[in-house]
């Protein structure tokens, strides 16, 4: 039997000190368990990298308006990284992922732009992909708003597990629709698939290690009550056909082999490799499904964080050079 990794359950056992057992995370009371995730994710933002910049910007969008907030690191290279935070599409925040996306700005060397898309369920899907694509399609009509270059053959998607779902739909329908499609895509943990029966499902989804298959169920339910929709390439991007798929461009796929999700990554990264399309993929056997919110204390997720923006950093430069 796989153990945890030492240092992510250390981390667990300190959080469970600081605030006792999390009787309100299960996502049956949005309001509720989104309070609960941002003090519980408070002490975890502490720290880290300071940006040259770091501050929220209001998008006009039709109908509402949306916060942004721009990561610029020091002596940034040219491009742009649109950041999806996770939260079962229901909680979350760009407060709960701030550390986590400074760490991931700092270590590429690239401008990161944090969404605080819509959350379900007063706007499930497609709402928080809708939101992703307007918000592209702003900073494009609006060349000189962040202060940086931005070109639509130097922005990248990322997110992490809701977050990377959104990240990978919205790619998707860049490649539907023929529009220029990521110049990388990061997926962290994603939710890639609706599948809730599958082997990482089954046997890591009883709640031992934090995510829990009745979570996601939840989860689920708040986000895409039609269960019609649940195949949908934008739902669950790793049923995708391959038309689309291979236009996708470096995607880089990181799992946790504790995760309940495990499976959706790997098979995202079957999917693509099938489609011809060159891909990345790391996998963290001793770590569970958000380790890498555990920077302060845990090794391994900051050797995650390292993948992750050193794929990134590479496919600017692989970019730059064509």
């Amino acid at each position: 039997m796989i153990e945890i990794d030492p240092e992510i359950a250390a981390a667990q056992t300190l959080d469970l000190e600081r605030f006792g057992a999390a009787s309100v995370y299960l996502p049956g009371d949005p309001a509720a368990a989104r309070a609960e995730m941002e003090r519980r994710r408070a002490p975890w933002n502490v720290g880290g990298p300071q940006m040259a910049i770091q501050r929220d910007i209001q998008v006009p969008l039709p109908g509402r308006e949306l916060t942004v907030r721009l990561y610029v690191p020091v002596l940034p290279a040219k491009g742009l990284v649109l950041y999806l935070h996770g939260g079962g599409w229901v909680v979350g925040s760009l407060a709960t992922h701030d550390r986590l996306t400074r760490m991931l700005a700092a270590g590429s060397g690239l401008a990161f732009l944090s969404i605080a898309y819509r959350k379900a369920p007063e706007h499930p899907y497609p709402a928080a992909i809708d939101d992703t694509l307007e918000v592209r399609d702003w900073l494009l009509a609006n060349p000189g708003v962040l202060g940086i270059d931005i070109d639509p053959q130097r922005i990248a998607l990322a997110g992490d597990s809701a977050g990377a779902n959104i990240a990978t739909a919205a790619a998707l329908a860049l490649a539907a629709s023929n529009r220029p499609v990521p110049v990388a895509l990061v997926s962290l943990y994603g939710v890639l698939d609706s599948d809730l029966d599958s082997v990482s499902y089954l046997l890591r989804g009883d709640g031992r290690f934090g995510l829990s298959r009745t979570g996601m169920s939840l989860y689920w339910d708040l986000y895409c009550p039609n269960m019609a929709q649940r195949r949908d390439l934008m739902v669950a991007p790793a049923r995708a056909p391959e038309l689309y798929l291979k236009k996708l461009r470096r995607p880089f796929l990181l799992a946790a082999g504790l995760d309940p999700l495990r499976d959706d990554s790997r098979r995202m990264r079957d999917v693509l490799l099938a489609a011809g399309v060159d891909t990345v993929y790391v996998e963290f056997p001793r770590a569970n499904h958000g380790f890498m919110h555990l920077s302060q204390t845990a090794a391994v997720a900051r050797t995650a964080l390292a993948a992750a923006s050193a794929h990134l950093k590479a496919a600017f430069e692989a970019q730059v050079a064509q």
